[in-house]
């Protein structure tokens, strides 16, 4: 629920009225992310200095909260001419690079140079004498968002060059121009909280808001009336004015002040007590006079106020609040004062953006690769391949997976190479150039090529080719085919298993299950099983997967439904993370 903010101005000498939210004559702190129902209400002073309100017909208000001719930070904007829209101008453009942009469309020789002491202020001078000369501005990509605004300096005449300024301003942080006049329902109610009955008294309640501040209201009874009773005055007139009907009279009638100012509970008593009165009493209010406000709802919770607290750095900062009015057509500012505007406590909403889609470079994918003494880990859904042609040692070497250590020997295949240890062997454990990894031993932990011949040992942890002796990083790296495949020895790396199978589960009858089997080699019990699934799935069919033997995945089809549902065949791949 919005806060009510009522600000009573002296537009005479432009400043704030000691009364309604600024009763010492400044305004209250205001809260980020508050919203505030603003009430404005203009005065001036007459001859003998009385404030009266302002007539307000024809007239508009507007409301910013900001700094004064702040200036943009960072951006471009543009300017348009007969429908022809320049280059982007940078906020802060030389006078050259500003002439450079508009020289285009409004003809070579115009003049620019700066206009004032004012940042980002420029004067145009038309490079012909009466030349009309009528700029349009765009703020394009302006920051904190601004505004480009253009003013004639000079009309064209003969002898004389038209002559306009364009200045850049960054708009208020808060800003409203929707004031609509504040209502008077309600302001003034009659209400009745009793009725009369042999135990009670008809009872009513007067309320009178302080927006009435003048003239008088009437209490009908029936066809009769009193006589118009003041605003603001005390209850025994009331009470005077109801006894002076004939139909009610002396002591039939009691008027008390309730515990508000403005509020009177009025009862029927003595001969008219203990009685249910069908005759209503009436209220009419046409005779009061109310404060003119107008009013808008303020909330406090933009970007560009938030950019205020990010400059400052402080967790309280003083705008200035702008009242400009517009009687005729012409502009005024009736206020300019400070305001100060503290950080909520418990924010109304997230000022981060939603998180965005994020993309990696070369070096980022790299970076997230995970190497140590135990594991060497890929991570992703992209096999990385052996290129044509190329040593795979030194492809190793590039990807960081194993070093070169030591070079002995000559080149050529059979050459010694040593182990872990440092001891030299004369067991072919090497890779030629020309060779090719082209099936791996999972139980031995060893690499074959064409042959068959072993090509590395894992226990000796060695690999050779030509003169160079490298040393895998790890244990747990293969080279299968033509990819680089990550696995482990019980220190949580993994292989993947894939296959697509055909299933067909038939009728499934309500809260039932139907099981089949699907061979996937490679399997062990209790690895991870991951299952996708066709492109439609019948409503209430909950499919799922478990490794429960070797080599073996057992599809379950739950149907969760109140009725039978017809699992047609369907094709499913199945993924399953085999640890070693």
């Amino acid at each position: 629920m919005a806060q009510s903010l009522d600000i009573y101005i002296d537009i005479t000498n432009g400043v704030l009225v000691a009364a309604g939210s600024a009763r010492a004559g400044t305004l209250p702190t205001l809260t980020r992310n508050d919203s505030y129902n603003l009430r404005v209400r203009l005065q001036e002073r007459d001859r003998s200095g009385f404030l009266r309100d302002l007539d307000l017909t024809g007239s508009s208000i507007k409301l910013g909260i900001g700094s004064v001719d702040g200036d943009p930070t960072d951006g471009q904007f543009k300017l348009v001419l007969n429908s022809v829209t320049s280059t982007a101008i940078s906020f802060n453009a030389t006078t050259t690079q500003f002439y450079n942009a508009i020289s285009g469309i409004a003809g070579a020789g115009v003049g620019v140079t700066t206009y004032g002491q004012e940042l980002f202020a420029y004067l145009i001078t038309s490079a012909t004498a009466n030349t009309a000369m009528s700029f349009g501005g765009s703020a394009f990509t302006l920051f904190p968002t601004s505004s480009v605004l253009i003013s004639t300096r000079r009309f064209p005449a003969v002898s004389v060059a038209a002559q306009q300024v364009i200045r850049l301003v960054r708009n208020p942080a808060v800003y409203s121009d929707t004031f609509v006049a504040s209502t008077t329902a309600g302001v003034i109610s009659l209400t009745k909280i009793q009725d009369g009955s042999a135990t009670q008294n008809e009872t009513y309640n007067l309320a009178i808001g302080s927006d009435a501040e003048g003239g008088s209201i009437a209490l009908n009874y029936g066809t009769n009336s009193t006589t118009a009773i003041a605003i603001g005055a005390s209850a025994a007139s009331f009470a005077e004015a109801l006894a002076s009907i004939p139909v009610i009279g002396d002591g039939n009638v009691s008027v008390d002040l309730g515990n508000n100012s403005g509020n009177y509970s009025i009862s029927f008593v003595g001969g008219l007590g203990l009685t249910n009165i069908t005759t209503a009493l009436v209220l009419d209010a046409s005779g009061a006079i109310f404060g003119k406000f107008l009013q808008t709802t303020c909330t406090l919770a933009t970007a560009e106020l938030d950019e205020l607290f990010a400059e400052s750095g402080l967790d309280t900062i003083t705008p200035k609040i702008e009242i400009e009015l517009t009687q005729s057509g012409t502009p005024k500012t009736v206020l300019q004062s400070d305001v100060t505007i503290r950080r909520d406590l418990i924010s109304a909403g997230s000022a981060v953006p939603a998180t965005q889609a994020s993309y990696l470079t070369a070096a980022d994918i790299a970076a997230g690769f995970v190497s140590s003494q135990n594991n060497v880990g890929f991570y992703g859904t992209t096999a990385i391949s052996k290129p044509a042609n190329t040593n795979v040692v030194s492809a190793l070497v590039n990807l960081g997976l194993i070093a070169n250590t030591v070079t002995v020997g000559s080149s050529g295949l059979g050459t010694a190479v040593t182990d872990w240890a440092g001891n030299v062997s004369a067991t072919t454990r090497f890779l030629a150039d020309s060779s090719a990894v082209t099936s791996v031993d999972w139980g031995n932990r060893v690499l074959k090529d064409s042959s068959g011949i072993t090509a590395v040992n894992w226990d000796t942890r060695v690999f050779g080719s030509g003169s160079t002796v490298v040393t895998i990083a790890s244990n747990n790296v293969a080279i299968s085919g033509s990819y680089y495949i990550a696995m482990g020895t019980g220190n949580g790396a993994f292989r993947t298993l894939s296959t697509l199978a055909s299933v067909t589960f038939g009728a499934v009858a309500a809260n039932d299950q139907h099981y089949r089997d699907v061979v996937v080699t490679g399997v062990t019990t209790n690895d991870i099983v991951l299952i996708g699934l066709p492109s439609a799935v019948s409503a209430g069919a909950v499919i799922q997967g478990v490794a429960y033997k070797a080599n073996t995945v057992c599809l379950s089809c739950s149907n969760s439904d109140n009725g039978t549902i017809n699992i047609n065949t369907a094709t499913y791949r199945i993924t399953v993370l085999n640890y070693q």
